[in-house]
């Protein structure tokens, strides 16, 4: 299997990303997968490099490949053990296809014209 290329602006990216606190990066994460816009100034560009970093990877170019399968599996594990469990597996679909959207949603409303990194 081959291993994708990272592009400079990837490994900027990356850069910035391990310097930052660890809160920090929580804080990010947390809000672009909410698809809400980060207020603080100096974390914004930083955000809008991380929702295109992580809608170029390859687990989130083949989302429904992947989850779709996952969730018929896991709704059939579920029903066999307990009906409350299917309801949980519902509810982690649901907030994995929120996220889905809210982070690809992120990268395309804050990519038009925003600089990458400082």
């Amino acid at each position: 299997m081959h291993a994708m290329q990272r592009t400079s602006e990837d490994e900027e990216f990356l850069g910035a990303w391990n310097r930052l606190e660890r809160t920090d990066r929580l804080r990010v994460r947390r809000m672009v997968r909410l698809g809400r816009s980060v207020e603080q100034p100096d974390l914004a560009p930083i955000a809008n490099a991380y929702a295109r970093f992580q809608a170029s990877r390859l687990w989130l170019r083949y989302f429904w490949v992947w989850f779709v399968p996952g969730v018929i599996v896991a709704l059939g594990v579920a029903s066999q053990i307990h009906p409350v469990l299917v309801g949980v597996v519902i509810a982690l679909a649901a907030q994995s296809a929120f996220a889905y959207f809210n982070l690809r949603r992120f990268g395309r409303r804050h990519a038009l014209g925003a600089p990458v990194l400082n």
